[in-house]
């Protein structure tokens, strides 16, 4: 019996909108009404993340930042597991090597960016990549409509956000137009270089960096335990490679039919799109007790 259900945002819950369907929120709110916990689990920050349940009356436990925030269902801060300063500089000297990069830090402080453009750029990428019946230029409108609610802070310089001893670096996001080509590249470098750190992503053209021990996955298991569920009483729901460790801790894990394909092989079953609603879909599988077999 599925006793917690965790779905990631973007790319799952979200449409192409990133929004919140209608069905999907019914959805939800009708499996916490059976008494079935639900959490987020999301690459976002709070400050982008929190709002959007809250305007849709979801009440729910939050992962941000890939598992290194936890808030509880008032929107509490419960942990931070934030990157060493050191390990940031060791990072920022090696993307410098790097051309076509632009690199963003998520802080408990904010997002600091040092570079207007780029950050667009990098948003409407990632709008374009995630709905591939967008256009380029669709996709900059949309991205250029939704910078105003991210409320990003720009900087000269991230050293001043290093040095500053309030601030938490909670994940380094990486960018590059040309993905992969670039990335895979930076990613072993990183892996090789600096060994402790959790390197994913949640678009083709991105990597988003972590201390070790902050992994959706890590998080999840958490979540169960506090709430005394086991691992094959929890249904995860992702679509991209920062959502590989819950799906691979979960006993019911299940991949939206947009999902990247690692994320499809480390799932074990697969609903419908986040355009059709396939968060709802795997719920009403929990409701009515039709849950998926191998």
């Amino acid at each position: 019996m599925i006793k917690l259900i965790v779905s990631d945002m973007d790319g799952t819950l979200l449409d192409e909108d990133m929004e919140i369907s209608q069905a999907n929120i019914s959805a939800i709110k009708r499996v916490q009404s059976q008494g079935i916990h639900f959490a987020i689990a999301t690459g976002r920050d709070f400050p982008l993340a929190y709002p959007l349940l809250e305007e849709n009356g979801i009440k729910c436990p939050l992962i941000a930042q890939n598992g290194a925030q936890y808030f509880d269902e008032n929107g509490t801060n419960k942990y931070n597991r934030g990157l060493e300063k050191s390990t940031v500089r060791k990072m920022l000297s090696l993307f410098s090597g790097y051309e076509d990069l632009h690199e963003e830090l998520m802080t408990n402080k904010g997002i600091y960016s040092d570079n207007k453009d780029k950050r667009l750029e990098m948003l409407a990428m990632m709008i374009y990549d995630m709905n591939p019946d967008t256009s380029y230029e669709e996709a900059l409108e949309k991205a250029a409509e939704f910078a105003d609610k991210l409320q990003i802070n720009f900087v000269d310089d991230y050293q001043e956000i290093i040095d500053d001893d309030s601030a938490i670096i909670l994940k380094v996001s990486v960018h590059s137009s040309k993905g992969r080509e670039v990335l895979d590249p930076l990613k072993e470098e990183l892996h090789r270089e600096i060994p402790i750190l959790a390197i994913t992503a949640s678009s083709k053209r991105n990597l988003e960096i972590n201390h070790e021990a902050a992994q959706k996955g890590i998080a999840v298991s958490q979540l169960a335990k506090q709430l005394g569920i086991k691992s094959d009483e929890v249904m995860t729901i992702g679509d991209n490679l920062n959502d590989i460790s819950m799906l691979e801790w979960a006993e019911y894990s299940v991949a939206v039919a947009n999902a990247e394909p690692e994320a499809k092989q480390a799932a074990r079953f697969e609903t419908s799109s986040n355009r059709q609603n396939g968060v709802a879909e795997a719920i009403s599988r929990v409701l009515s007790g039709k849950l998926y077999t191998d």
